[in-house]
């Protein structure tokens, strides 16, 4: 991923970091430091942010980059808490279409344990 293309968005301000983008499954991380809520635990808002930006992603690869790719539906489940280290989540597309995609996402901590799991809805649009 071109560092141009994420500076000045969320994706650079919560720190993430690009692991493996490919067709089959990206995978990227964040740091747990500078994305906690007050109690200094994980913020769900991150995760959230991590897994769409890794859908989105996803999806453009696939699309070929030559369309506009949004989010227009996303669950997490947050199953445990992190306070510190990295969160890694892997993408992996259930279906790409013409006009919509759906992912599956799993997030570890650094101990390899399930922290998170979601779905994503995409839309893609002509530019």
């Amino acid at each position: 991923m071109a560092a141009d293309a994420v500076r000045g968005t969320m994706m650079e301000r919560i720190g993430i970091e690009w692991l493996d983008i490919g067709l089959e499954r990206v995978v990227a991380r964040i740091p747990v430091e500078g994305n906690t809520q007050v109690y200094g635990q994980l913020h769900g808002g991150a995760t959230a942010a991590l897994c769409e930006s890794v859908g989105s992603i996803g999806t453009a690869v696939a699309t070929g980059l030559e369309k506009i790719v949004v989010g227009i539906q996303l669950s997490v489940n947050h199953l445990r808490a992190v306070t510190d280290g990295y969160i890694t989540a892997t993408g992996v597309p259930l279906r790409v279409g013409r006009t919509v995609a759906v992912w599956d996402f799993r997030v570890h901590d650094d101990e390899a344990r399930l922290i998170a799991s979601g779905t994503l809805t995409v839309a893609i649009r002509e530019r």
